[in-house]
């Protein structure tokens, strides 16, 4: 397998996990995500009524969560020629993305747990789901700093074809900016700025599936245009 075949694997490990992963969630029932505002034996009824479900769904994201780390390498490799013969936004991107994976990773690992045993004390049951939705809902550092990496490499690609249109790194900074409302929930139970509201999990959601699809799409187009200038150069 040459690099190409294996950048484009990585492409498709992206794909993947946006099929595999947002399968696994949707498996579970948490979307929307429940309320916040749940009193513990409400909680408990929900994870009870729900637990070979929840256990189904989190075996799918416990699973296929990894699949976010070749494609995070991939990008690094498409943007590693620009600062060439440096690698700080390419180490940095990675690095970041590695570290936004423990989002995709731990939290199902919690779910988990409240569904495992699903008769045990309500208030513990209501803890795990409390720590689990705001690792996920609140955990944006990561993000916004690989999308910040990212967006610097694209504003810094001066080449005649560069690997995404400039745009694209305004639509970076545009999604990290708007991730900032995501720590709001560490505040509010209720409302459009709660973890299940409008304004914290469905206009993210939303924003980050659209960039998702749209990313793979422009990540695909560069590995085979890097892959046909170097064949133009092997010729020449």
């Amino acid at each position: 397998m040459n690099t190409t075949q294996m950048k484009l694997l990585g492409v498709w490990s992206g794909v993947a996990f946006c099929a595999l992963w947002g399968g696994g969630l949707l498996l579970t029932g948490w979307i929307p995500p429940m309320p916040p505002n749940l009193e513990a034996e409400a909680v408990a009824t929900l994870v009870q009524n729900r637990s070979l479900q929840i256990l189904l769904g989190v075996a799918f994201m416990t699973c296929f969560a990894v699949l976010y780390l070749p494609w995070t390498i991939t990008l690094s490799e498409i943007i590693r020629p620009i600062e060439a013969p440096g690698r700080f936004l390419a180490q940095t991107q990675v690095l970041s993305g590695l570290m936004a994976q423990v989002t995709f990773f731990i939290p199902p690992y919690l779910f988990a747990a409240a569904a495992y045993r699903p008769l045990r004390n309500p208030e513990v049951t209501q803890a795990l789901l409390d720590v689990g939705w705001l690792m996920f809902i609140t955990g944006i550092g990561p993000f916004i700093l690989q999308y910040t990496a990212l967006a610097i490499a694209i504003f810094a690609d001066k080449r005649e074809v560069p690997a995404f249109p400039r745009w694209v790194g305004y639509l970076q900074v545009w999604i990290s900016v708007s991730f900032i409302c995501a720590l709001i929930p560490f505040f509010l139970k209720s409302g459009p700025f709660s973890w299940n509201g409008m304004f914290v999990w469905w206009v993210p959601a939303s924003i980050f599936a659209i960039w998702f699809v749209g990313i793979i799409i422009f990540a695909r187009k560069a590995v085979l245009r890097d892959s046909c200038s170097e064949f133009g150069k092997s010729l020449s």
